[in-house]
């Protein structure tokens, strides 16, 4: 009998060639990490990776221009994991994905939201850094 399972999926997004046109917000060096959960109906965990990773190979067979003329590709880095869901579970609030580690009891909480959202930034820098990475025919 298949259930839903929530699987994530890590990507890196890159650009290359030569920039052009750029602006304060231009990083040569910064990519892009995505981390994604994809709701998946399988038979078994094997069987909603196996999905999940056929589903992550073809979001990231693409490729596109950004505002600075050059080409961003997605890359699936490989790696994801899978989360059983309950069938009756599934709806509004429902949880999707759990990931659970543990923490040497020292680590400030500050550190641990930092580590997994990243640092608070205001949205215009947010927006500004994020530039590289954006289709430019979309926006």
């Amino acid at each position: 009998m298949s259930g839903w399972f929530g699987v994530k999926t890590l990507y890196r997004w890159e650009a290359f060639g030569e920039p052009r046109n750029v602006d304060r917000g231009f990083e040569e060096d910064s990519t892009m990490f995505e981390e994604r959960v994809v709701l998946v109906r399988a038979n078994s965990i094997d069987q909603a990776i196996e999905r999940a990773e056929n589903e992550a190979a073809e979001y990231a067979n693409r490729s596109y221009k950004n505002f600075y003329g050059q080409t961003v590709q997605t890359r699936y880095l490989g790696c994801c994991d899978a989360y059983e869901i309950g069938e009756e579970l599934i709806g509004e609030g429902a949880e999707v994905f759990s990931s659970i580690e543990k923490v040497h009891a020292l680590v400030e909480d500050s550190v641990l939201i930092d580590n997994r959202l990243g640092k608070e930034e205001s949205i215009t820098d947010r927006k500004a850094e994020r530039d590289k990475f954006w289709n430019a025919e979309l926006l």
